[in-house]
């Protein structure tokens, strides 16, 4: 109880600045998730090298890309579970010891399959986290400012990335791997400290606790109206759905839309390619053969990316709305992919042409990031935080993680099946070309925009009726 007085104490007459500090302090996190889906970009291509002490094959090495995919769904069922057993911010904090020991591990490893088992743990606690934080911040924010909270997991991801990218440029596997270990330790120490979720609280009828840590995510006392509305949106969302369960994500109609708009966005994201350009980023600069060096490029491509989503959530989300951005970031990826495979065809098939045109490798894949940045990096994870009502929550991040994670899993060893298999890299990319155009019809035609409203509000919208003059036109949300 001193804790949480103090804690008042400094965040009274603050506004929204404890909301910032809780979402960095759990954001945090998501940086070894970063860390681990970079790692190999800089040491597989050294581990493949026959000098290698770690004696690695192309096929090996696609396992131990794809692997912390492969965990993610463990780590989102378990999440799920405990979610709404112990609450969202302990879940998250569990999570970093497990990190934390990984690393460590990873540093004294002799062996690809020991660092692909330990990758695949790492992974399974990303899936915890990609259930529970975008949980944790969702409900924690204030409606104004949840696009910028939000969209901070993709920017402490990135960071991640960009991180082992260049330590990974200028040191081995045990002195990076121990760095990285101790990025969860911070993340425990400051997150430990702050406050649960209020939804978690009323959830479990603790409506004392709500009231103090809403009280400290405001900033003030006067509360009444905003816990009067929670309680209430709370016990409405759970009274739709008493004996929550798999299958009500599905048979509950606003349920089976919210499903439906997750699923646009998180094939849309997959299917532009992402995951293969994060885990084979210096070899695909390698295989485009621009004179720029490859380590450089990477360092570029992921620096570019950082500050291109640091834009994009600071001065952009919350003045445009995510809508607009995901349209227009879904069409730059669609084109600056086909540009890259249309490189890779003609350097492949028709020798010479490319000859001048070293630049348009990097360039391509740098504008892909960054219109992948200010859009679909964050779309799929901040529509989940937003989509689905208290009593599906847990479940409902747990499927869709799983989901997600299955489908870069296949992009993946899809991209590297198809360069074994055909000897170039234009056949998945002109693939993920196809597959960005076709989905921005589908984000062009059934994406609503959340920009400024509850997570009631949203809900209303998703069951079909009007609250407080707000009203679906044309797949947007609009003032009545």
């Amino acid at each position: 109880m001193l804790v949480l007085e103090i804690k008042k104490h400094l965040f009274y007459n603050k506004g929204n600045l404890f909301q910032y500090i809780a979402t960095i302090a759990g954001a945090f996190s998501v940086m070894s998730s970063g860390i681990n889906l970079g790692w190999t970009s800089p040491y597989i291509p050294k581990l493949t090298l026959n000098s290698s002490t770690i004696p690695t094959t192309s096929d090996a090495g696609s396992w131990c890309a794809v692997a912390p995919l492969l965990g993610s769904p463990f780590g989102a069922v378990l999440a799920a579970i405990l979610a709404d057993k112990i609450g969202r911010k302990y879940t998250t904090l569990l999570m970093a010891p497990v990190v934390f020991v990984s690393f460590v591990l990873i540093a004294f490893a002799d062996s690809i399959w020991y660092i692909t088992g330990l990758r695949f743990i790492i992974g399974a606690t990303e899936g915890a986290l990609y259930t529970t934080l975008p949980m944790y911040i969702g409900e924690i924010s204030d409606p104004r400012i949840r696009g910028f909270l939000t969209a901070t997991i993709a920017i402490f991801a990135i960071t991640g990335t960009l991180f082992i990218n260049i330590i990974g440029s200028i040191m081995d596997i045990f002195m990076s791997s121990l760095i990285c270990a101790v990025i969860p330790l911070i993340h425990f120490m400051v997150f430990i400290f702050m406050p649960e979720s209020p939804y978690y609280y009323i959830k479990i009828h603790n409506n004392k606790e709500a009231r103090n840590a809403l009280e400290i995510l405001r900033g003030r006392s006067d509360v009444d109206s905003e816990m009067d509305a929670l309680c209430k949106a709370v016990v409405r969302q759970e009274r739709i759905n008493e004996k929550p369960g798999f299958f009500d994500l599905f048979t509950v109609p606003s349920n089976r839309k919210a499903c439906f708009i997750f699923l646009i966005l998180c094939l849309t994201n997959k299917f532009s390619g992402k995951n293969p350009c994060l885990f084979y980023t210096e070899t695909i600069f390698k295989e485009a053969g621009t004179s720029i060096d490859a380590t450089i490029s990477v360092i570029v491509y992921c620096s570019v990316e950082l500050l291109a989503v640091a834009i994009t959530t600071i001065f952009i989300v919350d003045r445009f709305g995510k809508r607009r951005l995901m349209i227009t970031s879904t069409a730059g990826c669609a084109l600056s992919v086909f540009l890259l495979a249309l490189h890779f065809y003609l350097k492949d098939f028709h020798e010479g042409q490319v000859d001048n045109l070293d630049w348009l490798p990097i360039t391509a894949l740098v504008s892909y990031n960054i219109l992948f940045s200010i859009g679909l990096s964050f779309g799929p994870v901040s529509v989940l935080s937003e989509l689905f009502p208290t009593s599906v929550k847990a479940k409902a991040l747990c499927i869709a993680d799983s989901f997600s994670v299955m489908m870069g899993t296949i992009v993946s060893k899809f991209f590297q099946i198809a360069i074994d298999e055909f000897g170039t890299m234009s056949i998945p990319f002109f693939c993920f070309s196809i597959c960005s155009f076709v989905g921005l019809v589908f984000v062009v035609k059934y994406i609503p925009e959340t920009k400024g409203k509850t997570l009631e509000e949203i809900q209303q919208f998703l069951i079909g009726k009007e609250q407080e003059g707000v009203e679906l036109k044309g797949g947007n949300f609009t003032e009545a």
